[in-house]
């Protein structure tokens, strides 16, 4: 593989968390083939949109969600095509609608993905998400100011959306 592939491959992985924790579903999208399969370790299994449209408003109901994507190992199968596994984390922050007590669920899995050029670009036509590993860790009320983002008094904002700081620079789609 070339060194554009490879880094158009970590690209498309980084796109897609980037965009799921920004709520841009045409970011998270973007590494996606048209027709690509997935299948999330018997949550999930279908097609890339269907996904968004499931996962969208679990990830809603959230106080926060943060996606990271590590250790890109990336190779060429027999029939040419490029196929990766990366390691990925997730801190998924929610709210009990009773008690307003906050719990981190952190789950630690593996992206299986498989890319195939369109367009001169690599898309992800199969993906197997394979869950390695959660832990649940609730907080004490007196954890509360170090849990809960600070907004208020900052001048660049946190934010699921284009309002996020990080839109000040990044503004650019993939191409």
């Amino acid at each position: 593989m070339t060194p554009d592939e490879r880094n158009q491959v970590s690209q498309g992985l980084y796109a897609y968390c980037r965009g799921l924790d920004r709520f841009d579903r045409e970011l998270a999208l973007s590494p996606f083939a048209a027709e690509a399969r997935l299948v999330y370790n018997g949550l999930f299994k279908g097609a890339a949109p269907q996904f968004m449209d499931w996962i969208w408003p679990i990830h809603a109901r959230m106080l926060l969600h943060v996606h990271r994507v590590a250790n890109i190992f990336i190779e060429r199968d027999p029939h040419g095509d490029l196929v990766s596994e990366s390691y990925v984390q997730v801190l998924l922050r929610s709210a009990d609608p009773v008690d307003g007590s906050v719990t981190d669920t952190i789950g630690d899995g593996r992206y299986i993905d498989r890319w195939v050029l369109q367009n001169g670009r690599p898309l992800i036509v199969e993906r197997d998400y394979v869950r390695d590993a959660a832990r649940v860790c609730p907080h004490e009320q007196s954890d509360m100011p170090t849990v809960r983002p600070d907004t208020d008094s900052a001048a660049l904002t946190w934010a699921r959306d284009g309002s996020d700081a990080s839109y000040r620079l990044l503004r650019a789609r993939p191409v």
